[in-house]
Parts: structure tokens; C-alpha cells; sequence
């Protein structure tokens, strides 16, 4: 009997580090932000890596249909695209289905290109948040896709992929050497959520209903590297498991993608809170997860199944991994953070995006700026860890409302941040706005990253001034900061005990760049004009500059061949180094709380020196 091979791919998406130029690594799938991020070397995992739900979730429907299915995350794999290609021939799959999005669309592109050249007899189907693929014209322009499954796909995929199933058993479906297909089109049509050929003519089905979330099976994990999804969220430990306990969000901002380009709307559906709760057991049981994230658009929007889950975990007694969220701040109560706190809740992520209440109306988040501050504080007076998310080149920001949310950024007691310059995605009603008021400056979408380069510009500021902007954020942050922090007697006292308990006065010691510049420039003052060391930095050459000012040049050493402080690739260059200066110990700065992740960099210490003689946190913290 014949079964459906079905292979779900969320590709290699990344460029090779080139001497003298960076390259870059993206994520995709799983991400409501798809972005690339700078890469100078090394392994191409490590940082943020997103569990992939929706390609996941299909293939357990899939495999619980009964199809024959392999899902295959490449991005989480640190996955070559030549390994990429040599899995697909061993597998031969008759379809394979990749998870788009704006910025990885033309490297998607060029991948299934070479999958239609090589495997011309499998079929090929797009889907993922981007808006061409709900259009007639991507399809005709693009051969190589046989289908695009837009919106939240999982339904209608595993539809389409049982429909081929059942007319390659009855014999009523075939691929011809050039991957053409013969399934009845009226077959086709019924199924939502679809664009596709019908001979010469291209069809568009309607968007289906939003999925029922009681209908779904948990995502299938089996095959995946589950050691790498993380996502830190101020020093979650890894391994970590990601799960989402709702889809949705009742709220209306203009830039936020998935409620737009995915659900199609304000259409907020939850999980049973038992079936959260046995789904986290189950995978605690099954696999040694040190952390949980759960990764819904916004957690806390019901009270009551928020706190069911809660109360599920101490029940269950799941209270000691510890877990993180992404919530709203002004529907968060003091009560409900209390209980979160005792199920054991670590951190959660708050979006400010600005400090100016009109600019937060005109995009449509609706949030109380008077109650944000008040619960931050609070969040962080329990000991609870905050990470607070900014956005520049919002509609109606001025330069006034942009400094005033760099000096709330700065004097919230938040353990991490992030300042991005909005993106107007195609699809979402911010991009419609900017482009009709001119203001995009490139649709070219690979620049469509999400991160520090700007793709539009807005009535008072250019794209080159917003990235100012996301530059000076993140120094006076962590400036003020490290400051409140580094700067008291008590810190300074139990640091210099620390140092001097190791090593004697007139040692060589190396600091490592390994963390926020603030931190690294701030702890190498201290140490360089109040403590008796001859003090030396091993760092990446981009940050190089930040050092020289401090102590003489000859004594900062630089690295080019790996920006993440990669063992195998500095092994050899920190041995020499070693010899060279006759180091006696080390000093690393960690950039969360509790030092997770940071093996390999430990490790490039210990072959600099033979003793790491301190480690200290962004919170003054020493946990070495």
C-alpha cells in the first residue's frame, strides 16, 4: 500500500562569515519577528532559536493521519545547505513543505529552485506569515511552488496533503517527471486557504474559520534538536521547552504580524489549562528540559486560565523549573503575579514600545502607561526577572517621544531590553499607511529583518536616524544600568575581595568581552584605576575601540575568526596568547542573570588562564 512521504523543512537560512566581512544567521519559523542577526564564525547555533508550532503541529497531524512525515529544522540544526540537500535525496520525499517569511522568502526561493532541479517528481509547498503567498500572481511568477497554504495553515495543509494521500492509493493522483499533478481541481477547491494551478489558470480558496485549539495534537518533537530552541528571557536556562498555551491577541496593533498575516484578526482561542499542564509533564518526562517558556502572543490576557495553569503546576508540583512568559503589563495585577511567582514563574517580557501614551493610541495597543511602570516595578520587587521590548519609528514619534522612552528604558529596573526600529511587514495595516504616505524606503524584503536596519522612514525621521536612535538606546541603558549596579561601595568592596582572594597585586588579568559593552568597559575601569592589576581584553576587533581609550592598545587583544567565543576556534589563538602575556586569570561578564549559555566562553577562558578568578552579571552580581 502506498503512503504520502511527507517532509516538513524549515531550511538553512544563514551566509557564511567571509574575511573581513560578517555574514549572517536567520530564524524563521516560530518567530513573529523573522529576523537575521550578525555571524562571524563558528557554529551557526547558539542565541535565540524558536520552536517552529505551526510546522510542528502539521506534522503530528500529518503523522497522525497516517502519512509517512519527517519534519527537519534546519535553522535549529546549525544545518548547511549542502547537508540540507544530501538529507532531502536520502529521504525522497513526494512532497516537501517549507515555512516562508518576508525577509527569508528569496533565499526560500532559490532553495526550492534547486529542490525542483534535483527532485523535479516532488511537489512543493510554501507556506508561513508572508503576504504574497495568498496572492494568484506569486504562483504564476514562481514555477517551482506547486501550492501556497496561507494564514494559520495547519488544517487546511494536512487537508490538501490526505487529499493527495487518497488519490495516490486509488491511483487517481500522479506526478509526471516535471512534478505536474493530476488530483481533480474541484478536489482541490474545497480545501481553505489555498493558491494553485488549474492548468493554465492559477485558484485562490477563501481563509478558513480560525483553528479550534481543542483539535489539534501537540507538536511533534521527536525528530528535533531540542537541546537548541531557547529563548533566554533574562538567564532561562537550556535545555528549554516551548510551548503555547493560546493563540492570539484581542488587541489591534498596526505592526504586530501574526494576528494579521496568521490568524486573520483579533481571534484569541486558549488551551484547556489541563492540557497545557499534561503537556508540559509529558515532556518533562520525557526529556531533561531545565527551563519552560511559553511562547503565546500575549499570556496573560484571561485571568482565569492563567491562573489554572498556575495552580495546575503547584498541584502537579512542577513548580521547581523555572519559566517565562510574554505578557501585558497593564493586565497584570499584584495578586496574579504573587501566585505566578509561587508556580514558579521566573521572568516575563513586557512590550512598552513607547513613553508616550498618543503614540501607543495611534498604533492601536491600547496600553495604560500609567499602570506599566507600577507593575514592572513590582514584578522586579518580587524577584521576578523583566525584560522590557521599545520601538522606534512609530507613526506619530517625534524626537521628544523617543528620548522620553529611552529615559523611561533606563530607569525601569528591567534585567534586559530590546529597542528595535519598526518594520511595516507587507500584509499588516502599518505597512499599508507607510506606503501610502511614502515612506518606504526599500521593498526589496530581505531587508525586512526586523532588527537594527530601518526599511522606511516616517514624517520626522529618516531610516539612518532611527538606527541612531536604537544605538544610543541600548548605550544609555546599559550605562544606567551598570551604573546603579557597579558603582556602590558594597559591589566594589565585594568584587575587590573577590579579585584579591585569587590573585596578588601587579597580576596579569584578562577580561573577556563576552557581555553588554557597558558591563565589559565599566568593570575594565574599575579594575584598571582602582584595583593594583595589569589588566588586558580578548575581544571580537568590532568592539576593540571601546577598550583603547581605557588601557594601551598593545594590551587588547582581538579575535575575527568567531563572534561568539567559540572554544574550537579560539583554542589555539588563547593558548598563544597565554604564553605570550603569562595571564593568571580571567574575569567574565555574563549578560543574564545566571550565566546560562555560557560554556564555551568559560571554556576560551580556562585556556587564557588557568583560573577564572570572577564572574559578574549585568545586577552586580558575582557568580564565579
Amino acid at each position: 500500500m502506498y503512503t504520502l512521504r511527507v517532509l516538513f523543512s524549515n531550511a538553512p537560512w544563514h551566509k557564511q562569515a567571509e574575511i573581513g566581512q560578517a555574514g549572517w544567521r536567520g530564524v524563521r519559523a516560530g518567530s513573529r519577528w523573522p529576523h537575521t542577526s550578525p555571524f562571524f564564525g563558528g557554529e551557526l547555533t547558539g542565541g535565540y532559536i524558536p520552536f517552529p508550532f505551526f510546522l510542528s503541529t502539521a506534522a503530528a497531524m500529518a503523522k497522525r493521519a497516517g502519512l509517512e512525515t519527517f519534519i527537519r529544522d534546519s535553522i535549529a540544526m546549525g544545518e548547511s545547505y549542502a547537508d540540507f540537500f544530501n538529507f532531502v535525496r536520502e529521504y525522497d520525499p513526494q512532497v516537501i513543505i517549507m515555512e516562508t517569511s518576508t525577509p527569508s522568502l528569496s533565499n526560500d526561493l532559490a532553495i526550492a529552485r534547486r529542490l525542483k532541479k534535483d527532485f523535479s517528481k516532488a511537489l512543493i509547498i510554501f507556506c508561513g506569515a508572508h503576504f504574497e503567498l495568498e496572492q494568484e500572481k506569486f504562483i504564476e511568477s514562481n514555477r517551482d511552488i506547486d501550492f501556497t497554504v496561507y494564514g494559520e495553515y495547519e488544517t487546511a495543509l494536512v487537508e490538501l496533503l490526505n487529499l493527495l494521500h487518497s488519490c495516490l492509493v486509488n491511483e487517481s493522483f500522479s506526478l509526471s517527471e516535471k512534478g505536474e499533478i493530476s488530483v481533480l481541481p474541484e478536489k482541490i477547491a474545497s480545501i481553505p486557504n489555498l493558491v494553485f494551478r488549474d492548468g493554465a489558470a492559477v485558484r485562490k480558496t477563501l481563509h478558513g474559520k480560525p483553528v479550534d485549539l481543542a483539535s489539534l495534537p501537540w507538536p511533534h518533537r521527536d525528530s528535533l534538536p531540542n537541546e537548541n530552541y531557547f529563548d533566554s528571557v533574562c538567564g532561562l536556562d537550556l535545555p528549554q521547552l516551548q510551548i503555547m498555551t493560546s493563540r492570539g491577541c484581542p488587541y489591534g496593533c498596526i505592526f504586530c504580524v501574526w494576528p494579521q498575516l496568521i490568524y486573520r484578526g483579533t481571534h484569541y482561542r486558549t488551551r484547556s489549562p489541563e492540557d497545557v499542564v499534561n503537556e508540559i509533564e509529558e515532556n518533562l518526562r520525557r526529556y531533561p528540559y531545565r527551563s519552560i517558556y511559553i511562547d503565546d502572543d500575549t499570556f496573560n490576557i484571561n485571568r482565569e486560565h492563567v491562573l489554572m495553569i498556575a495552580r495546575l503546576m503547584k498541584q502537579r508540583g512542577l513548580t521547581d523549573v523555572p519559566w517565562g512568559i510574554m505578557a501585558r503589563a497593564d493586565r497584570m495585577t499584584e495578586n496574579m503575579l504573587d501566585e505566578l511567582k509561587e508556580a514558579g514563574l521566573f521572568s516575563v517580557k513586557y512590550g512598552v514600545e513607547s513613553a508616550d501614551q498618543q503614540v501607543l493610541n495611534d498604533i492601536g495597543k491600547k496600553l495604560d502607561l500609567a499602570k506599566v511602570s507600577q507593575i514592572i516595578r513590582y514584578t522586579k520587587e518580587i524577584g521576578i526577572k523583566v525584560h522590557l521590548t521599545f520601538t522606534f519609528g512609530l507613526p506619530s514619534d517625534t524626537a521628544e517621544s523617543i528620548e522620553e522612552t529611552i529615559a523611561l528604558a533606563a530607569s525601569l529596573p528591567s534585567d534586559s531590553v530590546q529597542f528595535s526600529i519598526a518594520t511595516p511587514f507587507p500584509g499588516t495595516k502599518m505597512y499599508t499607511e507607510y506606503d501610502a504616505r511614502g515612506w518606504i524606503s526599500t521593498k526589496n524584503w530581505d531587508h525586512y529583518d526586523g532588527s537594527t536596519q530601518a526599511v522606511s522612514r516616517t514624517e520626522r525621521f529618516t531610516g539612518e536616524q532611527l538606527e541612531g536612535y536604537v544605538r544610543k538606546a541600548y548605550r544609555i541603558w546599559g550605562e544606567a544600568k551598570v551604573k546603579r549596579t557597579l558603582y556602590s561601595d558594597e559591589f566594589k568592596q565585594a568584587f575587590k575581595n573577590k579579585v584579591a582572594a585569587t590573585v596578588g597585586p601587579g597580576a596579569k588579568l584578562v577580561l573577556l568581552q563576552s557581555a553588554n559593552i557597558a558591563l565589559t568597559c565599566n568593570l575594565l575601569r574599575l579594575l584598571h584605576e582602582e584595583m593594583p592589576y595589569e589588566m588586558h581584553v580578548v575581544t571580537h576587533e568590532r568592539f576593540a575601540k571601546e577598550f583603547v581609550s581605557i588601557i594601551p592598545e598593545k594590551r587588547v587583544h582581538v579575535f575575527r575568526n568567531t563572534g561568539d567565543f567559540s572554544h574550537a576556534l579560539l583554542r589555539d589563538f588563547a593558548k598563544t596568547l597565554r604564553e605570550q602575556e603569562y595571564l593568571e586569570g580571567t574575569i567574565i561578564p555574563y549578560t543574564n542573570p545566571t550565566g546560562c549559555g555560557y560554556e564555551e566562553v568559560e571554556k576560551v577562558a580556562l585556556e587564557l588562564a588557568s583560573t577564572i578568578v570572577a564572574g559578574v552579571t549585568m545586577e552586580g552580581k558575582i557568580i564565579r
